[in-house]
């Protein structure tokens, strides 16, 4: 063999090389992609179950959201801030969402959670007070799925079971 048919060798092994180093990174690639999902995901669950496990803590949220008569300051200031720290998990998916992160599927299935959360008339209220405190697009998207739904009874559903 000459030296310029060593030289076409060398050149299509490195051709070769160079392909096979290139799926090797698109493959690692794609796991560090699903191993960030996963992650986040597993971020995501363990935010909501804080927020059910608040409820388990404090049942009387449940009944402060839907009485007749008016809360407390201190109670008003519990509603307030389990609000923002529920929608702020919300905002958190919702941009995840946005940027790829998070598939439509798994967004709708967090994003409808929020109907739950602004249910009744003080939870809007109160979202109102701290919705310019959050991204701007988050909050036009939530009082737009939010306009013309009606009210929810859950907590009197709740408190009617036997």
């Amino acid at each position: 063999m000459t030296l310029e048919q060593y030289a076409y060798l060398a050149e299509i092994i490195g051709v070769i090389v160079i392909v096979v180093t290139l799926i090797y990174l698109s493959v690692q690639v794609k796991q560090g992609k699903e191993l960030l999902r996963s992650e986040s995901r597993q971020a995501q669950v363990a935010n909501d179950q804080n927020g059910v496990y608040k409820f388990v803590e404090h049942p009387e949220l449940g009944r402060l959201f839907s009485q007749k008569e008016t809360p407390s300051f201190e109670e008003k200031v519990r509603l307030q801030f389990w609000i923002i720290g529920q929608m702020r998990a919300r905002e958190h998916e919702w941009l995840q969402h946005r940027s790829g992160a998070m598939d439509e599927e798994t967004w709708m299935s967090y994003r409808d959670v929020i109907f739950f959360l602004l249910g009744t008339e003080r939870a809007r209220d109160l979202w109102e007070m701290c919705a310019p405190f959050f991204n701007s697009d988050f909050a036009e998207m939530v009082a737009a799925m939010m306009k013309e739904i009606p009210y929810i009874d859950f907590w009197e559903q709740l408190e009617a079971v036997k």
